[in-house]
């Protein structure tokens, strides 16, 4: 399995696969181009048996995913905001449903829909430059592609509560001391410390892996997104109000104009 273009590049070497978000300039931003396209991989994965091992990471220096593209996704009419919302929780189940470990490889910023990639992910091997954080509820709406379900799994509900209200960043160690992420190393080191764990997750046995993985793994999240309707119908309420157009249309424009 192997595509060395577009903006999903997908990779295998041996029983390991590594899909990359690949927007650097935009810092990896997702567009529905994106989003359709890992959609695809994952379900091919979830047929593949050849695949022990699955890590995803982000292209570029600055970012392992900033989350969406918010100018994109202001282009949406209200329909299109709740199939965005849906197919995104639908997308990140599916990826954290996949029978075979998950590790996200992260550096640079993971914020936004960013970090909620990250916690469909099984473990986050994180450089020390990077950075996490929810701050959606700062421009009015909140995370809605399952982060705050997951969030709440990993950290526990203060601390998800926590960063869901007040938005704040987090740098790496703090990230490491919530249980956020599951190991801390220097930037240089980030790639071959990912391999060595990708290739002992390989080299045990399948069966035992996706046993543990299915026992491991607190109350999964349903692959069909539109069955998480508490969330996605919150969300996609939220943004089509005109209070979060409104905020949407500022923020956007600050970002113009910086």
């Amino acid at each position: 399995m192997a595509d060395t273009g577009g903006k999903i590049v997908v990779r295998q070497t041996g029983a390991i696969v590594t899909i990359q978000l690949n927007r650097p300039d935009k810092l990896n931003a997702v567009d529905r181009e994106m989003l359709d396209t890992l959609d695809t991989v994952v379900s091919h994965l979830h047929q593949d048996e050849s695949v022990r091992v699955v890590v995803l990471e982000g292209s570029g220096e600055r970012a392992f995913c900033v989350g969406a593209d918010l100018n994109h996704v202001a282009t949406f009419d209200p329909a299109g905001i709740r199939k965005w919302v849906n197919d995104g929780n639908r997308v990140l189940s599916r990826l954290a449903n996949l029978p075979v470990p998950v590790i996200a490889s992260i550096h640079g910023y993971a914020v936004g829909g960013g970090l909620e990639f990250a916690l469909a992910c099984d473990l986050r091997i994180v450089s020390e430059d990077s950075s996490f954080g929810l701050p959606e509820i700062t421009h009015g709406w909140f995370p809605g592609w399952g982060g705050t379900h997951r969030l709440l799994n990993v950290i526990g509900e203060s601390k998800a509560k926590e960063l869901v209200f007040l938005g704040e960043r987090i740098d790496a160690q703090t990230a490491h001391g919530l249980g956020l992420v599951n190991r801390v190393v220097p930037r240089a080191n980030l790639s071959e410390e990912v391999k060595k764990i990708a290739e002992s997750l390989a080299q045990k046995s399948p069966v035992a892996v996706s046993a543990a993985k299915a026992t491991l793994t607190r109350n999964p999240m349903p692959e069909n997104g539109y069955e998480i309707s508490y969330e996605a119908l919150a969300l996609s309420t939220c943004f089509t109000t005109p209070e979060v157009q409104e905020g949407l249309e500022a923020f956007l424009s600050r970002k113009r104009e910086a």
